[in-house]
């Protein structure tokens, strides 16, 4: 257990957290610095060490007579890829965004990397004294250099994880929300923070505590002690001025400092910052796709899930043949969902419960761990193989078959029954402005391990930001998130 860790189950952090009089007393002690300094520095090193390893493997493979004297013309240009992928912000994201970096840097990596393959082809063109690089050699090192970087990279962080730990965060809140920031950030460690103490403030004699808790925080903050500080804006709870105070004390010392609105509603992903005349604006578009964007994402749905059906075949007729051996009942289950538009069509399934389960639902309902949907740890009407199926998520498998046919989507909303459909009220339903998905946010994140009123929230986040590449990306991040399986019931 890290130093942080221990602190943290000290503390006790959720649902009631200590003061920071306490925090001050237990939390071990370290000086001030800056956690990115070293990363930086050592992402960029990896960079220029992936980029020498992958063109002299592509020398090694073309069969040069001399690949390390032709490879050392390379080091001149080693300042220049440097300031390409600074360019990129491939070292300033760590201080700048909360999401985990590996597959985000991957799209800027690429292109990045695309740019200075062709400087590098013409700079050993167009060089007299450097020889020239074939054209095998030009495709082998940008086959090779994109996974090598990401790797030592991925590589880099993890390390740099190890010895840090995650960044401290503090909060300033009510105990609802810092009880609600504490589960998020124990349930997603890819984010990399850790809540190690918090201001709840209280019903009574709330200006006084604040007043005095905060001057705390702030000497919190200079001894060292944390890395992040987030706090709500509520002017029933804290002063504006007092939030501008801290944010400019957060930022004498170094540290992040982040801020949530008391309707957090009104901030929701795909928010952009612009500025009039120095006045900051956040701005949200409407959640509109585009024709192009439509047909995009319904290329990548056809090609992917075609693909898909070919390849797992086999599989899919084994799993088949052991749902029918395991128990009496078809191979299927078929189920009446809500899709786009409110258009109803049949989900397909591996069955994975017995016969006749749905009939149950109401008597299973008072044992849910979640009042607004049917979730249970241990569900008595799941098979033998139904369990290994659901816990690795191959029950979702024949929902192939839906895509193709356009009724769901590769990455979407969640794909809801009509009985969880009708408590989706307001500006919700607008979740089903795009065809529902086999997996999204909700499989990324932690399946039925998010509350359904939550879920519904995330689901309308994707709606609002969509993009191609984002699907692609939830894509990747399926299969960690299966292999884990986190949320799986």
């Amino acid at each position: 257990m890290s130093d942080v860790e221990a602190v943290a189950a000290e503390l006790d952090v959720a649902p009631s957290l200590a003061p920071p009089a306490a925090v001050l007393r237990r939390v071990v002690q370290s000086r001030h610095r800056d956690r990115d300094f070293a990363l930086r520095r050592a992402l960029l090193v990896a960079d220029m060490v992936g980029i020498c390893l992958a063109l002299g493997l592509a020398m090694l493979i073309s069969g040069r007579s001399e690949p390390l004297a032709d490879l050392l013309w390379i080091v001149p240009t080693l300042p220049l890829w440097g300031l390409l992928f600074w360019t990129y912000r491939l070292y300033g994201r760590p201080i700048r965004r909360f999401e985990p970096t590996h597959l985000d840097d991957a799209f800027s990596l690429f292109h990045a990397l695309v740019l200075g393959t062709l400087g590098l082809w013409l700079y050993y063109k167009l060089m007299p004294p450097v020889p020239r690089l074939r054209l095998e050699e030009v495709v082998v090192f940008g086959v090779v250099a994109l996974p090598l970087i990401a790797f030592l990279r991925a590589m880099l962080r993890a390390r740099n994880l190890r010895l840090r730990g995650p960044e401290r965060v503090f909060a300033i809140a009510p105990p609802d929300d810092v009880a609600l920031l504490q589960r998020k950030l124990a349930n997603h460690p890819e984010y990399e923070m850790a809540l190690v103490g918090a201001v709840t403030g209280g019903a009574e004699d709330l200006e006084l505590r604040l007043s005095v808790e905060l001057a705390d925080v702030e000497a919190l903050m200079a001894s060292g002690q944390v890395d992040h500080v987030i706090a709500r804006l509520d002017a029933a709870y804290i002063p504006q001025q007092r939030v501008q105070g801290l944010m400019r004390a957060c930022h004498r010392e170094g540290i992040r400092f982040s801020c949530f609105p008391a309707a957090r509603g009104l901030v929701p992903p795909g928010v952009e910052v612009n500025h009039l005349e120095g006045m900051g604006l956040l701005t949200s578009p409407p959640p509109v796709l585009p024709r192009t964007a439509k047909w995009m994402k319904r290329g990548l749905d056809v090609v992917a899930s075609a693909f898909l059906l070919v390849v797992l075949a086999p599989l899919m007729a084994l799993i088949a043949l052991a749902v029918r051996f395991d128990s009496r009942g078809p191979a299927f289950y078929r189920q009446v969902r809500v899709g786009k538009d409110d258009e109803r069509f049949e989900l397909l399934k591996f069955r994975t419960m017995v016969v006749g389960a749905d009939r149950r639902d109401d008597e299973l309902m008072k044992l849910s761990v979640d009042p607004d949907w049917l979730v249970m740890r241990e569900d008595p009407r799941v098979t033998r193989v139904g369990r290994f199926l659901r816990r690795n998520s191959l029950d979702e498998l024949p929902q192939l078959w839906n895509v193709l046919r356009g009724e769901m989507s590769m990455v979407g909303p969640r794909p809801l029954s009509e009985r969880d459909d009708s408590k989706v009220q307001g500006w919700k339903r607008h979740r089903l402005d795009l065809t529902p998905g086999m997996t999204g946010y909700w499989q990324v994140l932690g399946r039925n391990s998010i509350p359904f009123e939550e879920m519904l929230e995330v689901d309308y986040a994707y709606i609002s930001s969509w993009s191609l590449w984002r699907d692609v990306r939830l894509l990747f991040q399926t299969f960690p998130a299966v292999l884990r399986r986190r949320g799986a019931n």
